[in-house]
């Protein structure tokens, strides 16, 4: 144990006084005795306070995640956009995003404070460090290439679910990393590998919603913007019958007389 002279000086006075007063009593004994009894009082309060604190102090794990982002569910701002806005639909992926790779660096700092420690030679063996950094600069690039493009395209979907199978692979070797170790190395990595599940979980939450969006906006477009059919022209109506009490001029062609036999001339006595 530490021992820190300021508060020890205070406590030998008062122990002092308190033996002087005992030996050599007068008028103003039990006052005496008060005020040194109190000294010592807070002299030994302080010094044990010191030691509290010291003790305390060593018994906290370094990857304390209070300053982690909880982003609730990834991307779900999608769902309230309307058709086309494609340009809000990628500044709510990028923040959600960004939020991640900000819970990706708070795990590879934490992470990387346990590398070239006693008792944690197998992170450093693992370079679970370096894992991690790689996880984080993917989710970066991720990030810049919404941003810079101003639109979700479906070729960062795959990329996003790579992203969260690297993050489960370092919860399964965080996992592993515990095995067999002493009860202070897995109070040490236990947050890591939580924290490394929770990380997965969030970026397949965020492909999932970035995926739906994209099948929803590809489904609007051809309800709304599809032009409609050219009217057909409609087939010639008849025309409406005559009245009854017009008869329709039609010239039927008279029947021509059957041909007469034809007679013989008469035989007169000139043809004779």
């Amino acid at each position: 144990m530490r021992l820190y002279p300021l508060a020890i000086i205070p406590l030998v006075l008062s122990l002092g006084a308190i033996i002087l007063s005992v030996i050599t009593p007068g008028p103003q004994f039990y006052l005496t005795v008060g005020v040194a009894g109190a000294t010592f009082l807070v002299s030994a309060a302080i010094l044990f306070t010191y030691a509290r604190k010291s003790t305390e102090a060593r018994q906290i794990p370094l990857e304390n995640f209070s300053l982690w982002a909880d982003v609730g569910e990834p991307a779900a701002e999608l769902r309230r956009l309307s058709a086309g806005d494609a340009f809000a639909a990628a500044q709510i992926a990028a923040t959600d995003l960004a939020s991640l790779a900000a819970n990706a660096e708070l795990l590879q700092s934490r992470t990387y404070l346990l590398v070239g420690r006693a008792g944690f030679e197998c992170v450093t063996e693992e370079k679970m460090h370096r894992r991690v950094e790689s996880l984080l600069n993917d989710i970066n690039r991720i990030t810049r290439t919404i941003s810079d493009s101003k639109k979700l395209t479906a070729d960062i979907i795959p990329q996003i679910e790579q992203c969260a199978a690297q993050a489960e692979r370092i919860a399964v070797k965080f996992f592993e990393l515990e095995d067999g170790k002493p009860e202070t190395v897995y109070i040490y990595l236990e947050p890591l590998r939580r924290a490394a599940e929770k990380l997965s979980r969030d970026l397949k939450l965020a492909a999932s919603n970035i995926s739906k969006y994209l099948i929803w906006e590809e489904k609007i477009p051809t309800k709304v913007e599809t032009p409609p059919a050219a009217p057909t022209e409609a087939p010639p109506q008849p025309l409406p019958p005559p009245p009854a009490s017009v008869e329709p001029a039609i010239s039927k062609p008279e029947a021509s007389p059957p041909p007469q036999p034809a007679t013989p001339p008469e035989r007169t006595p000139e043809n004779k």
